[in-house]
């Protein structure tokens, strides 16, 4: 496969993963920092650590402003929701083709398209998790038959170059599947991961303290439970199929399963560092879930009871 000219635009737990493993497959990687991160990597580059091992260093490019006329193969979006607003007036400035969306989002692609175009495109997920400490990410790969890193036409269709950079991802590490369904998927994302974060939030502490909160353990089953109900009956669909599995498990068996899940590195590398490092984010998308919701006719009460102010 030929060299890719590849930016991540976003310097955070996911982009640095993201630029580090596609750097090291050999593609020609360049990634866009701000502020203190930009400084990190000035000063001793891309530094990744996966699951312990010992910390290597990636060979990127590191710039802070994106040109009009700086073309690149891909252009990864790694931005939280809540910093995506400012970011994308800039970027539909660049000429690129390719625009790689890794955002959460519950309203769909529309302020998207209206900023970069139907065509440039790319709604996507990363399949990946971590923290940023004292410059190095400390992370770990999502196992694909969990979350691998998700991507697809927004129209179903798949597309040459989604047929490309799927190959691209797969030979950097990454597991990685096409979804025909992306709205439906991240949808489905989302009834999953407000439900998650807010337990946390809900119990005051982290993945280890939620563990042992059976209170807490039980409110949040019971809003996965409600969410998940509300993508299948309001016609959205629960991408992938799989996570139908929180809608028709017995709250008894979440209620016994999800402790020891909990109780787990992967619970605080994955869930847990993200829902304390971006509760600004998960509050816009709990505010966005909630109002797809009323919107669809539907009221979200067992989730509402994880955040009662």
């Amino acid at each position: 496969m030929s060299i890719k000219k590849i930016l991540i635009f976003g310097a955070g737990v996911i982009g640095s993963v993201y630029a580090g493993k596609l750097a090291l497959a050999g593609h020609s990687v360049s990634v866009l920092a701000r502020n203190k991160r930009l400084t990190e990597l000035q000063l001793n580059g891309l530094l990744l650590s996966e699951n312990g091992k010992d910390v290597i260093k990636a060979a990127v490019a590191v710039i802070s402003e994106l040109k009009t006329g700086d073309i690149y193969d891909y252009i990864f979006i790694t931005l939280r929701k809540d910093q995506l607003k400012d970011a994308l007036s800039l970027l539909a400035q660049n000429q690129s083709k390719n625009f790689v969306f890794m955002v959460n989002t519950a309203e769909g692609y529309s302020d998207w398209i209206g900023k970069i175009g139907l065509e440039r495109v790319i709604p996507a997920f990363p399949g990946a998790g971590g923290k940023v400490e004292n410059g190095i990410v400390y992370y770990s790969l999502t196992p694909g038959f969990v979350q691998p890193t998700t991507l697809g036409e927004i129209n179903g269709n798949i597309s040459q170059r989604i047929i490309e950079l799927a190959k691209i991802l797969k030979n950097a590490g990454f597991p990685t599947s096409i979804s025909n369904k992306m709205d439906s998927w991240q949808k489905s994302h989302v009834a999953m991961v407000c439900p998650l974060a807010y337990g946390i939030y809900f119990d005051g502490g982290n993945n280890y303290t939620l563990a042992k909160n059976k209170i807490a353990i039980i409110q949040m089953n019971k809003a996965l439970k409600e969410t998940f109900s509300f993508i299948k009956d309001s016609g959205i669909g629960v991408e992938p199929p799989k996570l139908n599995l929180f809608r028709i498990a017995p709250l008894w068996l979440l209620n016994f399963v999800m402790p020891f899940v909990f109780n787990t590195k992967w619970a605080e590398t994955v869930i847990s560092n993200h829902a304390l490092a971006a509760r600004s984010e998960m509050e816009m998308l709990f505010n966005d879930f909630n109002l797809l919701a009323k919107d669809k006719g539907f009221n979200l009460t067992e989730l509402k009871k994880l955040n009662p102010r």
